[in-house]
């Protein structure tokens, strides 16, 4: 059984806190760097850049859709006039006919590329209001994004400070404690948790009840003894 004064067994005890604390803290740490709402947020922003590619390729198509028709409106005018022209110069009836009926087919088409013109237009309009709620949309997430990294960055450097300061008391402890001491908590401590203390008959380290007489035994040892648990072989801070 390792023998131990009073102080070392206090600051065996204090560097198991400090591990726990650093450890929990890491853990934390951990989770602020995964942020799980910064992963979501990204995701979000993605799937949102996706539509907006897609709905400024529609409004693209549409646009081009709407010159071509204008071209062709723009070419049936001229035709219209030319033909009108051409209603007054002819010189037989069979031509007047041939004319007039060229000139009923292209105000036929014109109506109906003025048609597809206002249905074009209609559809601009509800493709240009599609593009500006996703930019809005992302807009707004690429904001929130930020806040979130900041506060993320925030929550680590914090955290990292924390960890540090922690280290730093922990390596102090260290250097006071024996060789052998050290040496023997840090393989208790590779196993589980290496440091109890008595709460009634049970033990903090791994919450299970000592042997009635297992217990009186140890309680009855020499103040500078160090026991151990009979069940999970941490040491016993009495």
């Amino acid at each position: 059984m390792i023998t131990a004064s009073k102080k070392q067994q206090t600051l065996v005890l204090r560097l198991s806190e400090f591990d726990f604390q650093i450890k929990r803290t890491s853990l934390t740490l951990k989770g602020a760097e995964q942020n799980a709402s910064v992963e979501a947020l990204r995701s979000e922003s993605l799937e949102q850049s996706e539509k907006l590619l897609e709905a400024n390729s529609n409004l693209e198509r549409l646009q081009d859709d709407l010159k071509k028709v204008l071209a062709d409106i723009e070419m049936a005018d001229t035709r219209i006039q030319q033909d009108q022209g051409k209603a007054k110069a002819v010189s037989s009836e069979r031509e007047l006919k041939a004319v007039e009926s060229e000139l009923v087919s292209l105000q036929n088409r014109k109506s109906m590329l003025e048609d597809t013109e206002l249905s074009l237009l209609e559809q601009l309009e509800a493709a240009e209001k599609l593009v500006s709620d996703i930019s809005q949309v992302r807009a707004a997430l690429s904001i929130r994004l930020e806040q979130e990294l900041a506060k993320s960055a925030g929550e680590s450097k914090s955290l990292t400070a924390a960890i540090s300061e922690l280290s730093q008391k922990r390596d102090a402890i260290v250097a006071e404690l024996e060789p052998a001491l050290f040496a023997t908590y840090q393989h208790k401590a590779q196993r589980g948790v290496p440091v109890g203390q008595t709460l009634g008959r049970d033990c903090s380290a791994c919450r299970l009840a000592i042997n009635g007489v297992e217990f009186d035994a140890m309680m009855a040892l020499p103040e500078d003894s160090l026991p151990t648990c009979p069940n999970c072989d941490a040491f016993i801070i009495r």
